[in-house]
């Protein structure tokens, strides 16, 4: 199988969930279409300037279809091995730093057999 079937093959597994993402955002414009009529005709709420939010746009469709390639593409899978990605070791001490080696090494290096390994990616701001 050569690079344009493979590619031909992941863009119709993605389709079914695709097109049916787009059938719910026509659902859901319909709907909101709907309520501004009926808002319209009863004369109740604010006045509309006529403008109603629309989901189902092609600005829409394409990010739609965009997450859905990323997804497909992605290097980690669920039930796969877990990435080894590079990380930054840091101490409170910044002496300390340079006596315990501070510095890159690898994400995996910090894990345990029979132990989850718990990553917070937190914030000093």
């Amino acid at each position: 199988m050569g690079l344009l079937s493979v590619d031909l093959l992941v863009k119709l597994q993605i389709l079914p969930g695709f097109f049916s993402n787009c059938l719910f955002l026509a659902v859901y414009d319909s709907m909101v279409l709907l309520k501004q009529a009926g808002a319209w005709l009863s004369c109740v709420g604010p006045p509309c300037d006529g403008h109603v939010p629309r989901m189902l746009t092609m600005e829409g469709m394409q990010s739609v279809w965009q997450s859905y390639l990323l997804d497909v593409f992605k290097r980690v899978k669920l039930g796969g091995q877990a990435p080894n990605s590079r990380v930054v070791r840091v101490s409170e001490k910044e002496d300390q730093a340079a006596e315990e080696g501070a510095g890159e090494c690898h994400l995996l290096d910090f894990a345990s057999p029979g132990r989850p390994l718990v990553v917070n990616f937190g914030s000093a701001t």
